[in-house]
């Protein structure tokens, strides 16, 4: 039973019950918000619990404290900071003009075998500090740090399971019952239909780029995503929504990717293919489609920006860029657009995005001319202006067409300046302003 203080009215835990609520705090579910709470309910204090960059991990204040605030961490801490790891023992700091704390408060680095995890700050508030709140708070953190670990080392082993998982669906190894048993352990919807991404690693990535970009896509696409990490980069497997298209799952997966490697490696240069979506039973052929398009990009994409693509934006000719000689496919250029390229650079750019836009649109004039804001009989004159230079009849001659797409994919794969008039992931945004589960199903299989 708890006493009361007679000086602050406050109730204090007697030490064995303390210890009785710490360790039922230890084993709940939400461990670390349990241990908060016991800390909160031992000193009849404010308490939050600080990761070591400042965000809250869980934090409690009793009734009549409702209103406390806590500062910043970087507030809190600054100038007791001096060794590396801190030490675990308790710090009173005074609240002092200059020092940003308006009132005094305990704070404890949370250590464990060397490594410094995080902050535990009780507030002076409702009521003053008791003799014994030192050693609650730092029973508190040392506990708080064992069960830090103890989640690592589930969160790695759990990881460390789904990885294993993508590597034997995407090779088609293994039982299927195994695998689907494995699944069902792991929570995971082994029979989702699902898109290949293959992120080739690049020197300067983070190690923890796999799961970085998985948290990430996870997170903002709200869909399960399982990676894993070969011999010569990432893969990430990720669902598609029941009954959604392939090309609006793809084209929110680009341009989520397109984000997330600007914004998780910004000066790697990362480049990424994302195949279609398929079943189950055809993960490898869409590994073998996303390495494709990863191969096409290294092999004609120069300098370090970021590029992903998807293989619908390349093609079956992405089997010819990929495997071809570079040198004869770069003579099958010149052969095709190089009249084009030689011409004067702003109506070669008018004419390339004419080109682009007209294959984009199936071929249709009246889209055509709606998409680039002009006439579709001016779309009829730059095509005819390309036939002249080129001597390519794009309207009428279906081998023509085919070699100038096939001539396009190459220049926008070289960043033409043609292909910066319209972002394509612009497009994509626009078209999944409808819900991708209301869109027809169009499942793809091997």
């Amino acid at each position: 039973m708890s006493t009361s203080d007679a000086n602050t009215g406050r109730k204090q835990l007697p030490l064995s019950v303390f210890d009785e609520l710490l360790d039922d705090a230890a084993v709940a579910v939400d461990c670390l918000s349990a241990i908060v709470r016991v800390c909160a309910e031992a000193t009849g204090k404010a308490v939050t619990l600080f990761d070591r960059q400042g965000h809250v991990v869980a934090s409690t204040r009793p009734e009549a404290g409702r209103q406390t605030t806590f500062p910043p961490l970087r507030d809190i801490v600054r100038g007791h900071t001096t060794t590396t790891p801190p030490s675990a023992d308790p710090v009173l700091l005074p609240a002092e003009l200059g020092t940003g704390l308006s009132r005094r408060k305990i704070l404890s680095a949370v250590v464990e075998r060397g490594e410094h995890l995080g902050w535990l700050v009780v507030d002076e508030q409702p009521t003053p500090f008791h003799p014994t709140d030192e050693y609650v708070t730092l029973r508190c953190a040392r506990r708080i740090g064992a069960q830090f670990l103890t989640q690592r080392r589930i969160t790695r082993v759990a990881w460390n399971a789904r990885s294993n998982l993508a590597r034997q669906l995407v090779r088609g190894s293994g039982a299927w019952k195994d695998l689907a048993a494995g699944a069902e352990y792991l929570g995971v919807n082994v029979y989702a239909r699902r898109a290949l991404v293959y992120v080739r690693d690049s020197e300067g990535a983070p190690d923890d780029l796999d799961r970085s970009l998985a948290e990430y896509t996870e997170r903002a696409l709200g869909l399960e995503v399982l990676s894993t990490r070969g011999s010569e980069g990432i893969l990430l497997l990720i669902e598609a929504p029941a009954g959604a298209a392939s090309p609006a799952v793809v084209g929110r997966i680009t341009s989520t990717l397109e984000a997330a490697t600007a914004e998780l490696s910004p000066a790697s240069g990362l480049i990424a293919g994302v195949s279609s979506v398929y079943e189950p039973d055809s993960f490898a052929r869409a590994y073998r489609e996303a390495r494709e398009v990863v191969r096409c990009i290294d092999r004609f994409t120069h300098g370090t920006r970021h590029r992903v693509l998807a293989v619908d934006d390349l093609g079956p000719a992405r089997l010819f860029l990929a495997n071809g000689e570079v040198s004869a496919i770069r003579h099958f250029i010149d052969d095709m657009l190089g009249p084009l390229l030689d011409d004067d650079a702003a109506a070669a750019t008018e004419l390339i995005r004419t080109l682009a836009v007209w294959f984009e649109q199936n071929r249709g004039m009246r889209r055509t001319a709606a998409r680039l804001g002009v006439h579709e009989n001016t779309v009829r004159l730059r095509l005819s202006r390309v036939h002249a230079l080129t001597g390519l009849d794009v309207t009428g001659d279906a081998s023509h067409q085919l070699s100038i797409q096939t001539a396009l994919l190459v220049l926008r794969l070289r960043d033409h300046p043609a292909f910066h008039l319209e972002s394509r992931c612009a497009e994509a945004r626009d078209d999944n302003t409808v819900r991708a589960d209301a869109l027809p199903d169009e499942r793809r299989s091997a």
